[in-house]
């Protein structure tokens, strides 16, 4: 099977509707080999985490090598709903890619009567839209009693033509950060953490993963332990086999930023987690940048 089908292939998992957060992945062609071949692989973001692109992102890739060497690589191909790139293997061990400098669209909040709101563009009118029915007088009589017993929410959206001209504003920056691990006849040690931004520190080598067995990793913000984050387990599933289990048990990082997934079972799949998470309270200013982090892993049977 060529390179590009089994690209084919692997974007072509099944879509189905979720409300979770959207998460960046790359997905390489292979995670193992002993040809001295090219790897493809892609990137994108996906709503439903399970490797079906949904939209793209502009990203280059950072390919390190088994002994350190570090080579940029640009798109082979850049389409509306994800990337397509190669790297060669020379040596023998693991490769990391990894995307740089790649950003997702900015928030911008507006401070209004204590509450830090999102705001959001003036949606323009559609064109054709229909007026709508005036509401029968016990569809307004329900509609008021239904208010009337749900507690009032304070509001967390508003529209950029509402925003009081004194009101204080601010904008979040969004980075996108995805990686995965191809090794290349035996498995070789992966690069050291930073200690600079957001990272995750794999305490597993990610091409030693079989069912059974478990991933550990310690997340990092500019080398400091991340406690209480959320981390999402997404396993990737063939269109044949639509009665597969694919959101698997999410775990939390302890106080030491550590975490610890279990597969019951092989096959490719997503770690995601985004940080800082979405506070409740609005009323406390929100963090300037926010990372979205994916990783991509092949358990072995």
């Amino acid at each position: 099977m060529n390179n590009w089908l089994k690209i084919a292939l692997l974007s072509s998992l099944p879509v189905i509707s979720s409300a979770h957060t959207i998460s960046p992945f790359v997905l390489p062609e292979v995670f193992d080999t002993k040809a001295s071949q090219n790897v493809s692989f892609q990137s994108a973001m996906t709503i439903e985490k399970f490797f079906v692109p949904s939209m793209n992102f502009k990203t280059t890739y950072l390919i390190t090598e088994p002994d350190g060497t570090q080579k940029a690589v640009n798109p082979a191909a850049t389409l509306k709903r994800f990337n397509v790139a190669e790297f060669d293997l020379p040596k023998e061990g693991t490769y990391r890619i990894r995307t740089v400098d790649a950003v997702g669209n900015s928030s911008k909040y507006a401070l209004v009567d204590g509450h830090w709101l999102r705001v959001r563009p003036v949606r323009a009118p559609a064109a054709n839209a229909a007026a709508k029915p005036e509401p029968k007088p016990e569809q307004k009589a329900q509609a008021a009693a239904q208010v009337a017993t749900k507690p009032a929410q304070p509001p967390r959206v508003i529209a950029a033509d509402q925003v009081p001209a004194n009101a204080k504003t601010f904008e979040v920056k969004s980075h996108i950060i995805a990686e995965s691990f191809v090794t290349k006849a035996k498995p070789s040690a992966i690069p050291a953490v930073t200690n600079k931004g957001f990272e995750v520190k794999l305490i597993t080598h990610p091409n030693e993963l079989y069912a059974g067995e478990s991933l550990k990793g310690q997340v990092l913000y500019n080398g400091k332990a991340v406690k209480d984050l959320e981390v999402d387990v997404f396993k990737g599933a063939s269109s044949y086999d639509v009665s597969a289990k694919r959101e698997q048990p999410h775990v939390k990082t302890n106080a030491k930023g550590e975490f610890e997934v279990k597969f019951e079972n092989s096959g490719i799949y997503l770690i995601s987690t985004s940080y800082p998470e979405a506070n409740a309270d609005n009323t406390k200013k929100p963090q300037s940048e926010v990372f979205n982090y994916g990783l991509t892993v092949e358990v072995a049977e």
